[in-house]
């Protein structure tokens, strides 16, 4: 039986023991304030300290894919390891990480390699990498796993309620966030990243109003197969949203994820969110 190995950029969210678990091998992305470049491997770049940093920072940091050779570097060390690896990255309509995953493999072994666009950000895509490292252990071929990994992906929500809009406004990700910049200092806006889309889904007045949102954005997405509930240094309303949910959690543990610096740099600090895959409905 080949041995299959499963890669992917930081953004993925995965808490560690689950990387270790299943050896996946992760490229990280990266933060940069100023001149100072740091990267998201939870040595150079910590959660909590991130977020507290860009709560007082004057400027927005600004974020940017992993150099090539970094991801040359771990994906040829995965192949050495491994007979194949299947590398799920962040959107390729969001970011320049697929684009340097699809270069390092061209230059390596693209015939070992298969490269998903993941079309999700954090427990977004960390669900799909799960999928995938399961069967994979499951000896799976590597044209089975991506197919299991693209049927799961129409499937798969990101939602998140931002205590500002500033934030995203300010990185320049999202075109219609500048809309909004009237009500900057007055609204919670809930948001939505599905199929590398982030669109908006409410805008509410208090904290107490966008925790009742997502637990009954949980609540019609149900029943569900996956689910993580996501923070950016919020980590007690976060606890919270767990034991809201307890009736509708898919699985025995439900991870709380603080939420990348990368993806923290564009929504701000003190968000709460959800990353989870609804059941396949049998026909």
């Amino acid at each position: 039986m080949s041995r299959i190995l499963i890669m992917a950029d930081s953004t993925c969210d995965l808490p560690a023991a689950w990387i270790r678990r299943y050896d996946i091998r992760i490229v990280p992305t990266y933060v940069q304030f100023d001149q100072e470049s740091l990267a998201d491997d939870g040595v150079q770049l910590r959660r909590t300290e991130f977020y507290e940093r860009l709560a007082t920072s004057s400027t927005l940091p600004t974020t940017a894919a992993p150099p090539l050779g970094q991801a040359i570097e771990v994906m040829s060390a995965a192949l050495e390891d491994a007979d194949h690896v299947v590398a799920l990255t962040a959107p390729a309509d969001l970011s320049a990480i697929f684009n340097i995953f699809h270069l390092a493999a061209e230059q390596l072994a693209p015939e070992r390699v298969t490269l998903i666009d993941s079309r999700m950000v954090t427990m977004g895509m960390g669900w799909q990498v799960v999928q995938a490292a399961e069967l994979a252990a499951a000896g799976y071929a590597p044209e089975e796993i991506e197919a299991a990994v693209r049927a799961m992906q129409p499937r798969t929500d990101v939602w998140a309620a931002l205590d500002t809009l500033e934030y995203l406004r300010r990185s320049g990700r999202v075109g219609w966030a500048a809309a909004f910049v009237g009500e900057l200092f007055h609204i919670k806006p809930i948001i939505r990243l599905h199929d590398a889309v982030v669109s908006s889904v409410a805008r509410v007045r208090t904290s107490q109003s966008a925790f009742r949102t997502l637990i009954d954005l949980a609540h019609k997405a149900a029943p569900l197969e996956r689910l993580a509930v996501l923070h950016t240094n919020n980590i007690d309303r976060a606890r919270d949203l767990v034991d809201a949910l307890t009736d509708i959690h898919p699985q025995g543990e439900v991870p709380i994820v603080d939420v990348t610096p990368v993806i923290g740099v564009h929504v701000g600090p003190r968000g709460l969110g959800l990353g989870l895959v609804r059941k396949q409905v049998q026909e």
